[in-house]
């Protein structure tokens, strides 16, 4: 029985020996992933999201600063050119305009006795110096000018329509103080809309007026997608953050009665492609010194690393390929298994 089990036991241990010479004398088989080398089109698009606006629109805003006395408008109300939208108290610079008409009533009145008195006694107008005929008209001028800035002064009190529109906003109540340039409400011509949006100075040197872009709205279905075009680039930088970009304004091919003042863009706009070219992935090449290779499967399975020249990357990660590949060529894409 001793002798049986002492029997069992080697034969296992035999067995064990064996089998791990045997796996240690197989060859490692390296399984090298590839991808073929064929026609396509490569495309690169600069991504940004932008607001809805309208195409021609005025920004409302008090030139001077006071407390609200009259809103004549609410948001959604039709207006034209010229009609009051709100104004600011004046009842002080009316007082002012009032003493100013005053005085000049008085400086006038006093110019034309000087020029009508009669020339004796040395006291008509003919007689006085020049200077003293300068100073009688001057004081008549400072008090016209007093009356024409005080009306300047309550016209900027006052908000008109600039064209005939819509009021979309309007942030604006009777009694409350408003500031100089705040912008308090804004009028556009509806029907119209454009997108604006701020690109990157990084990025702002691919964009051009004319180029196709493609565009979603938040408000709406992701598969719901409108064409537009470049149609206007802002030459002056914008600053927000330390962060400098560039106004862009898109117009729609295709309008939509859904379509609002401020909706959220998403902007996708095709600034290269390349049409039926051929592509790899980007992954399938490696640069060394300044150079692209790539390693070409040969017909008998081995690799031969092969120098190409690139072209244009495009956004899904394939990149053009201008030599050195034709199409069918297998390409490793850098990765390897062995088991």
């Amino acid at each position: 029985m001793f002798t049986k089990k002492k029997v069992i036991i080697g034969s296992i241990l035999i067995a064990l020996v064996v089998g791990f010479f045997y796996y240690r004398s197989q060859t490692a088989v390296e399984v090298v992933q590839t991808e073929t080398v064929k026609l396509g089109d490569v495309v690169e698009t600069v991504s940004v999201t932008g607001e809805l606006v309208p195409a021609e629109y005025a920004d409302l805003a008090f030139q001077g600063a006071g407390v609200v006395d009259k809103v004549a408008v609410k948001e959604g109300d039709r207006v034209a050119v010229g009609d009051r939208i709100a104004s600011l108290d004046q009842s002080v610079l009316q007082s002012q305009w009032k003493e100013s008409r005053i005085e000049l009533a008085i400086a006038e009145q006093e110019e034309k006795q000087a020029r009508s008195r009669r020339n004796t006694q040395d006291k008509g107008w003919n007689s006085l110096r020049p200077e003293e005929r300068a100073a009688i008209k001057l004081e008549t001028e400072q008090a016209r000018e007093s009356v024409r800035t005080l009306l300047a002064q309550m016209k900027e009190n006052v908000i008109y329509a600039p064209f005939d529109g819509q009021v979309t906003k309007l942030d604006l109540r009777i009694g409350e103080t408003a500031t100089l340039g705040k912008i308090i409400g804004r009028i556009a011509k509806p029907g119209d809309f454009v997108i604006e949006a701020r690109v990157p100075e990084s990025d702002i040197a691919k964009v051009m007026i004319g180029m196709r872009s493609k565009v979603t709205f938040d408000a709406f279905r992701s598969d719901e997608v409108f064409d537009a075009e470049v149609v206007g680039i802002d030459p002056a930088s914008t600053v927000v953050q330390d962060v400098v970009s560039y106004t862009v304004k898109f117009r729609l091919e295709n309008t939509d009665s859904r379509l609002k003042e401020g909706m959220t863009a998403n902007i996708d706009i095709e600034t290269a492609k390349q049409e039926r070219v051929l592509t790899v992935p980007f992954r399938a090449l490696t640069k060394e010194g300044g150079k692209m290779y790539a390693e070409v499967k040969q017909a008998d399975g081995t690799f031969l690393k092969t120098e190409v020249t690139t072209g244009l990357e495009g956004d899904d990660g394939t990149i053009e390929i201008k030599s050195g590949l034709k199409s069918g060529d297998a390409v490793t894409l850098g990765t390897t298994q062995k088991k």
